[in-house]
């Protein structure tokens, strides 16, 4: 093996190593890992007739150079294209029409007054599958009678978080890992530190109602916001899942 070769699978080893440590699910982990043996497979067929093809080193330095550096920087890159309002496919995947944004509030709004706690989580551009698929399915549209009944205390789905994807509430009962941070607040429960794990782990919007004060809070991009007005949680839900 030259030194060249040597340098590149080096440098391939190291983006590797980084998208590992920098991700934090196992299926972005697994789409990743598959993306990246794609191309060790298609280096090494470029390496096996190299004495044919004349391959140059920018290309083959560059590729795994560029995927390093977006590898560290994705979560700054996001950020970024997010204040330019550059957004996947040109729009969010989940976007609420005025109907269901009207059931929602009300929803919020019953939940709160009667102090029932909630966790309710808006997918967007990044999978909730992983969650999804040890909930309970649900498969139901999105209005106020069936969001707050699920959250109502005994019931058996009413200490786990609905997942809604398309103004479909996908599943309820569904687990987040809690935020590891230290300087939460003692006096939030284990509700509240759910919605900043998995705004953490996904670009998710979560609605949080607490049991103990009725209090209503959003979570998303790793910060929570205490105790809001029904009209700041429009507004929430105006910039982050609307056209």
């Amino acid at each position: 093996m030259t030194d060249f070769q040597f340098m590149l699978i080096n440098i391939y080893l190291l983006s590797i190593f980084t998208l590992l440590i920098k991700t934090k699910t196992i299926t972005q982990i697994y789409r990743f890992l598959k993306i990246f043996i794609v191309i060790m497979f298609i280096f090494l067929i470029v390496e096996a007739i190299n004495e044919s093809i004349a391959v140059p080193m920018l290309l083959l330095v560059g590729l795994p150079l560029v995927l390093l550096i977006v590898t560290v920087t994705q979560a700054e890159v996001l950020i970024i294209m997010k204040k330019l309002g550059l957004k996947k496919n040109k729009l969010f995947v989940n976007t609420l029409e005025d109907n269901i944004k009207i059931e929602l509030i009300k929803s919020i709004d019953h939940l709160s007054g009667k102090q029932i706690g909630a966790l309710i989580s808006f997918e967007k551009n990044s999978s909730m599958d992983e969650y999804i698929s040890s909930a309970f399915k649900v498969g139901a549209p999105l209005n106020n009678e069936i969001l707050s009944s699920i959250f109502y205390p005994n019931t058996p789905l009413h200490d786990g978080a609905v997942i809604i994807r398309k103004n479909i509430i996908v599943c309820a009962g569904a687990y987040y890992p809690p935020t590891e941070r230290l300087d939460i607040p003692k006096q939030l429960g284990s509700r509240h530190r759910a919605a900043i794990g998995i705004s953490e782990l996904s670009d998710s919007l979560t609605i949080v109602v607490s049991e103990q004060t009725g209090n209503i809070s959003v979570a998303v991009d790793g910060y929570l916001d205490l105790d809001i007005s029904k009209e700041s949680l429009l507004l929430y839900l105006e910039k982050h899942l609307q056209n």
